[in-house]
């Protein structure tokens, strides 16, 4: 065939069958596809490729005729429908009977058409049809023990698929299964002078779902920097006519696990999520110009974590169902979502402060490789990436117990202040440094840092400050960079006045003979026993220092004491005139503070002595004195 032109318009859907029927009947926006004149056709059925699969790769195609052999010429266009097909310019030719050897180039849509709209719909399964197929096969090439692929070739179970186990470390997909099932739409447009005019490629709400258990068993160290296992390996054939040409598209679907991991010594976990993407996706050239479309929604979910040991990890799993479309044999449009996990494990030295994430996410790639649909153009793809965090640990802090307590000030809480640690899960996180703090009333604690037990509990014993202040104590859990978490606990107490009975007999005494006198006398030893009425005031007892019978009021509160008492010790004489003479008063007085540990009363004994008149000549002046002094 050396000319072929034929006036007719064909669009071509093929897929689900439920999209079979979306042809457009509308005749004004189609084209009159037309063949170049140097296209010449090679059926499977009519013809036999001899190449080896070096002679191809070296552009020679060898092939054996069963009937005529086709007038084939340098830079003839020959096109076949034999495996994946092929689309190859001729560079030269030699014949030998029924039989042709050609040195070949790649060739493009663009060399074969003029005019024409090549559009079609499809999925990646194996039970989709077209409207009107010349031929449809599906193959697999490879599938890894173990591995199944179901519901007509949308979903995969990979359960029990052991990743990488080398007798240390083993990684291991306990349960897991996926879906994926876009509906692929591929349009472009050829016109007659300017070639490829238009082209897009996307997926429309394509449903992406993973669930998967996956459990890590590692003694000792790891350095993995990247590991990677393909699990599955399909293609499917469809072949279809566009003006008399055959086309042959092989969608090819892989589905890719990716593993790398750094840990420091032993350690197990355990983790189960289930994660569900709706991804629009697309790329598109008109008007000269690459264009890129996204949406995503997410629906991400942590079944369960179950984590054992204390060392710095990070973990990072993609399982990808990679999809691409050639034509002729040549990579064209392709969709890669990659499905990851990422697990992070840090831990301080020497504090063992910790902290742990585990995030899911999708990175998608689409694009399109230019080489079979024109030479005009470069490649394009597109990435979008999206993540979240599934699961922390350390979550939160809660008061367990121990909290709104009341005591004596100074004294010790009935119960001890209990915490909780937790993950995202509700989970209870053991082996978690907790900090207590004084924060406001002076008290004390019996531990400042406790690490939480198998059930996340961490308590303390707190002792009131000596006095009736507020009383707060805060609680708090780093992370390995030393900053808190977000959860942070107060508790709080009540402090009462101790209930000390002031009464009975006491007795004080100073401390000390000398004293502190503003005239720089000797402020002699003081010594006196009193009596504590029911009235609030005390009656002195003691002949000393004419205090026998004396009575007054006193002031007792927060075990503090003080009382003062005015005690007339007679005249003074002028020595310069022994006929003028005057009075002399003293005030007493004590003020101290009630010590419950020695059952004494602390204070400051003060004599404030005034004289009326004074007589300075003869050293008489207003003077006063204090001293430590002792009641009990």
């Amino acid at each position: 065939m050396k000319k072929l032109t034929i006036l007719l318009t064909l669009l071509i859907f093929f897929g689900c069958s439920k999209d079979d029927s979306r042809a457009d009947e509308n005749p004004d926006n189609q084209l009159d596809p037309e063949v170049a004149e140097n296209v010449v056709i090679i059926l499977d059925d009519k013809s036999n490729l001899t190449s080896s699969e070096s002679d191809l790769n070296s552009g020679i195609y060898n092939i054996d005729f069963t009937s005529e052999v086709p007038e084939i010429n340098t830079n003839d266009i020959i096109v076949g429908d034999e495996g994946e097909g092929f689309l190859r310019k001729v560079i030269s030719v030699s014949s030998n009977g029924n039989s042709l050897s050609m040195q070949t180039t790649q060739a493009t849509i663009d060399d074969v058409f003029n005019n024409v709209n090549i559009q079609f719909n499809t999925d990646i399964s194996e039970s989709s049809r077209m409207a009107n197929p010349v031929t449809q096969k599906t193959q697999v090439n490879y599938i890894r023990k173990g591995v199944s692929f179901y519901k007509n070739g949308l979903g995969y179970n990979f359960s029990n698929t052991v990743l990488y186990d080398d007798g240390n470390a083993t990684f291991t997909i306990t349960n897991g299964n996926a879906t994926f099932d876009p509906n692929f739409s591929f349009n472009a447009d050829y016109s007659f002078f300017g070639g490829l005019d238009f082209l897009e490629f996307k997926a429309d709400n394509a449903n992406l779902e993973i669930n998967c258990d996956f459990d890590v068993t590692v003694a000792g160290s790891l350095s993995l920097p990247e590991f990677s296992e393909t699990l599955l390996d399909y293609d499917k054939y469809l072949t279809f006519l566009v003006a008399g040409v055959p086309v042959v598209v092989v969608i090819n679907t892989q589905l890719v696990a990716e593993l790398n991991a750094s840990i420091d010594t032993n350690v197990t976990w355990l983790s189960s999520w289930t994660n569900t993407f709706g991804v629009t996706t697309g790329v598109k050239y008109e008007n000269d110009n690459w264009t890129g479309n996204f949406d995503l929604t997410s629906d991400l979910e942590l079944n369960s974590m179950d984590f054992g040991g204390q060392v710095n990890i990070a973990q990072n799993l993609t399982i990808t169902p990679r999809a691409s479309l050639k034509f002729y044999g040549v990579i064209g449009p392709y969709c890669q979502p990659e499905l990851t996990e990422d697990f992070n494990f840090n831990v301080a030295s020497p504090s063992l402060d910790w902290d742990a994430e585990l995030k899911a996410g999708l990175n998608l790639t689409t694009g399109v490789d230019i080489t079979i649909f024109g030479n005009t153009l470069a490649d394009f793809s597109s990435t979008d990436s999206y993540e979240e965090p599934i699961w922390n640990a350390p979550t939160s802090l809660t008061i367990e117990s121990g909290n709104n307590q009341t005591a004596d000030q100074g004294q010790i809480l009935d119960e001890p202040l209990k915490v909780k640690v937790i993950d995202a899960l509700d989970n209870p996180m053991p082996f978690v440094p907790v900090y207590f703090s004084v924060t406001a009333g002076g008290g004390s604690l019996d531990e400042e840092s406790v690490i939480t037990d198998e059930n996340g509990f961490a308590q303390v014993f707190w002792t009131l400050g000596d006095n009736t202040d507020s009383q707060t104590v805060e609680v708090t859990v780093k992370k390995a960079d030393g900053t808190n978490i977000e959860s942070i606990t107060t508790f709080s107490a009540n402090s009462e006045e101790n209930e000390f009975e002031f009464t009975g007999s006491y007795s004080g005494e100073t401390t000390d003979f000398v004293g502190n006198c503003s005239n720089s006398d000797n402020a002699g030893d003081w010594a006196f026993t009193f009596i504590v009425n029911d009235n609030n005031t005390i009656t002195f007892t003691s002949t000393a220092h004419s205090l026998l019978n004396e009575m007054t009021t006193y002031s007792f509160s927060n075990n503090n004491l003080s009382f003062s008492i005015d005690i007339d010790y007679g005249g003074v004489q002028d020595c310069e005139d022994p006929n003028n003479g005057g009075d002399w008063i003293a005030t007493l007085s004590f003020n101290g503070v009630y010590n419950p540990d020695n059952d004494l009363f602390d204070g400051t004994w003060s004599v404030n002595n005034i004289f009326s008149p004074q007589f300075p000549a003869c050293d008489i002046t207003n003077y006063s004195c204090q001293q430590s002094m002792i009641i009990n």
